[in-house]
């Protein structure tokens, strides 16, 4: 029944460690200030691309001269004229306009997720200083108690100084290594604040939530070539590469201009329509050729990321592999109240000295230090797998 209950604590507490880093980026999202300028300029970057769509805006023309002589008469001369490029450029310049509007969303988009993956190492980060600090509370009450029993024993002349002077320095360890703890925790705090536009945030947690199953390489590497949002973006700026040139394309063919024209001399009027076409000789020399060389290098750029995108998450994923066998092996070593109350009692009934005690103490508690950073990592390594599902 105990362990049931135990289980159940157990399960409680990390669930809430879970919400509660959820908490964390669920804030960050709405108040990093980062965040908040990327999204502006992404709208910015939006109407932008919305611009120089259509054709150019349409010329009016009036024209007066006097005569000389005086009979000569005046001249009035009138025209509206409208030039446009040829008609299928304006569907290749839309074309292009709403896939670099695409290719806006996942620049912002990867911005938001490398923020959010800051905040959540931040928020693991200070669980694990959270964790430790708790653990190097109850060494000191532990050591503190010894201390005293062993300033108790050399005051009834049953102990000697060296035993409490070993005390007395452990105690001073821990202290010490406190308050580093507590200063790397201000650091991580200011650092969550920052991230959440000055706002601060509380995380007492000292449990992490159970971790996400990281599913096989392969399975794990396709779910993040599909969702990437930095890989999106280098397949959209490919895309629009392509779009350009065609866009060059159309746009070297002939433009055209029509419009109206009206004169009046010497009390006739002549009126009609006006009609031009441009012969694209020099103006846009060398802009399908610049356009394909740009298409090329966009498509190589892309294929040389999908390497070392794939090489990177491999990477990652094994060093993930290693923290966690050795986080199992480490995990069947801790069974810290058994080891640290036989080790209690055999300095109790003067089986070992307070030497061998205290050396046995810190290869325990190195042990365990060492478990507890296995799990920050592993935890860490996992997020940084997870992190296009932000």
């Amino acid at each position: 029944m105990i362990t049931i209950l135990c289980f159940c604590l157990l399960v409680a507490v990390q669930a809430k460690a879970q919400q509660s880093v959820a908490d964390v980026l669920q804030q960050v999202a709405a108040n990093n200030k980062t965040l908040q300028a990327a999204a502006q300029y992404r709208e910015a970057r939006k109407l932008e691309y919305k611009t120089g769509l259509n054709p150019e805006d349409p010329l009016i023309e009036y024209d007066y001269f006097n005569g000389q002589p005086a009979e000569a008469g005046n001249q009035k001369e009138f025209a509206v004229t409208q030039r446009i490029d040829f008609p299928t450029a304006y569907g290749r310049k839309r074309r292009v306009a709403n896939l670099q509007e695409a290719q806006a969303d996942y620049q912002y988009a990867q911005q938001r997720q490398n923020i959010l993956l800051e905040a959540q190492q931040t928020a693991l980060q200070l669980i694990y200083l959270n964790k430790q600090a708790t653990e190097l509370e109850r060494r000191y009450q532990d050591v503190e108690a010894l201390y005293r029993r062993f300033q108790k024993s050399t005051r009834a002349g049953e102990g000697n100084m060296l035993d409490e002077n070993k005390a007395r320095v452990r105690l001073l360890n821990i202290r010490t290594t406190l308050q580093a703890n507590k200063a790397r925790r201000r650091v991580l705090e200011e650092k969550l604040t920052e991230l959440n536009g000055g706002q601060s945030i509380a995380l007492p947690d000292t449990a992490f939530a159970a971790m996400t199953s990281v599913p096989a390489f392969e399975v794990l590497d396709s779910l993040i070539e599909v969702s990437d949002p930095r890989l999106k973006m280098m397949e959209q700026q490919a895309k629009v590469q392509e779009e350009k040139v065609k866009l060059a394309k159309a746009l070297a063919l002939p433009k055209l201009e029509g419009g109206y024209r009206y004169q009046s001399i010497l009390g006739q009027t002549f009126q009609g329509v006006h009609a031009g076409i441009s012969i694209p000789l020099w103006e846009r020399r060398n802009t399908v050729n610049t356009q394909q060389a740009y298409s090329q290098y966009a498509q190589a750029q892309l294929e040389a990321e999908l390497v070392s995108h794939r090489q990177e998450v491999r990477q990652t994923y094994e060093e993930y592999q290693v923290l966690q066998e050795s986080l199992r092996n480490y995990q069947e070593l801790m069974a810290r109240p058994e080891n640290l109350r036989l080790l209690e009692k055999a300095l109790r009934l003067g089986e070992i000295s307070a030497t061998e005690y205290f050396m046995e103490l810190s290869f325990y508690y190195d042990t365990y230090d060492k478990y507890l950073e296995l799990e920050a990592e592993a935890q860490q390594k996992a997020a940084e797998l997870l992190r296009y599902t932000l």
